[in-house]
């Protein structure tokens, strides 16, 4: 079992090793030195790359879309679902057939969205390059979509044969890789501000709100059932251990990413120079902050009804000849 485990860590470990290499692969046709010099004159472009990779750095390489078409992907089929009573019935009935039409309509829609954002970031490297041409440009995109593909293609073998469920690997690689460089700008700029006491605090809140997470994460209510066959013997001496898990948050993550892809679009569209009027949000934060908590409770109920149906739980309940007490 120890020797499976560090096979499958090893074999994870070297696909992240390759995949974060390839983010840093320069794709043919572009002159990064032209990029860093247009980055550095134009403070739209570095608002717009600071937004997306944390630095000032950006380097347009074969992984730059790394995993986040299929990401996108993904929030539009969880999307589909709620609307789509025909997908809804694929993944509700859990059947071999039902997960590989899904997973193939996943695919195709994170190859549309690569082709997008490809496309998005070609026609802004127009104005950075000075041999920019349309053979160019198809060459850009054509890179970038088979650079996104190959990594889904890879963090499906992270999935299959590595430690498991490779897009959520890699997400967290993607924000672990950052860290350095967010700690680093936020002890220059806090750093007469630092003392003994404040670290403590930190550290200690830290903890407090990982602990927190985990504890609403994995925590449940036990609802007890009881099936026909006991209530005909007039027993319910083994109910207690018959029950029904409902997770305390059903929805997981997926309200607060759906709820930063949307409100990352203001910020993304003023970077670019696009409706400079919507500056203005700019000094009237308390807008932002009460809309990040009003769609992340509707994000929330839409996803928790589209994975807790209890019209769906009912009918199996009662096909098991199970009831609630």
């Amino acid at each position: 079992m120890r020797k499976i485990l560090s096979t499958r860590l090893l074999f994870s470990l070297v696909l992240l090793l390759l995949i974060r290499a390839g983010t840093f692969l320069p794709v043919p046709g572009i002159n990064q030195n032209d990029l860093a010099f247009y980055i550095q004159r134009h403070s739209i472009t570095k608002n717009l790359i600071s937004t997306f990779s944390g630095d000032n750095t950006f380097v347009v390489g074969l992984f730059t879309l790394n995993i986040f078409p299929y990401i996108n992907a993904t929030i539009f089929i969880q999307l589909l679902l709620g609307f789509s009573p025909k997908l809804a019935k694929l993944q509700k009935d859990g059947d071999f057939e039902g997960r590989r039409k899904i997973s193939r309509l996943t695919r195709l829609i994170t190859l549309i969205w690569a082709i997008i954002q490809s496309v998005g970031i070609t026609v802004y490297l127009r104005q950075v390059l000075f041999d920019w041409n349309y053979m160019l440009a198809i060459e850009i995109i054509l890179w970038l979509t088979t650079g996104a593909m190959i990594v889904l293609w890879l963090s499906e073998l992270i999935t299959d044969y590595g430690l498991g469920n490779g897009a959520s690997i890699l997400i967290y690689t993607n924000i672990i890789s950052n860290l350095p460089n967010l700690l680093n700008k936020l002890v220059i700029e806090n750093s007469n501000n630092f003392t003994i006491g404040s670290i403590i605090s930190i550290t200690l809140l830290i903890f407090a709100s990982l602990y927190g997470i985990v504890l609403l994460q994995q925590g449940i209510r036990k609802i007890p059932l009881i099936s026909s066959k006991q209530l005909n013997q007039f027993s319910t001496q083994d109910s207690v251990n018959n029950y029904l898990p409902l997770r305390f948050n059903q929805a997981g993550v997926m309200p607060i990413i759906l709820t930063t892809a949307i409100l990352v679009i203001p910020n993304y569209i003023i970077n670019l120079g696009i409706f400079q009027w919507l500056t203005f949000l700019e000094y009237f934060k308390f807008i932002y902050w009460v809309g990040y908590f009003g769609l992340i409770l509707a994000f929330s109920s839409f996803y928790s009804s589209i994975v807790l149906n209890p019209k769906d739980i009912s009918d199996q309940l009662q096909k098991m000849a199970v009831t609630i007490p």
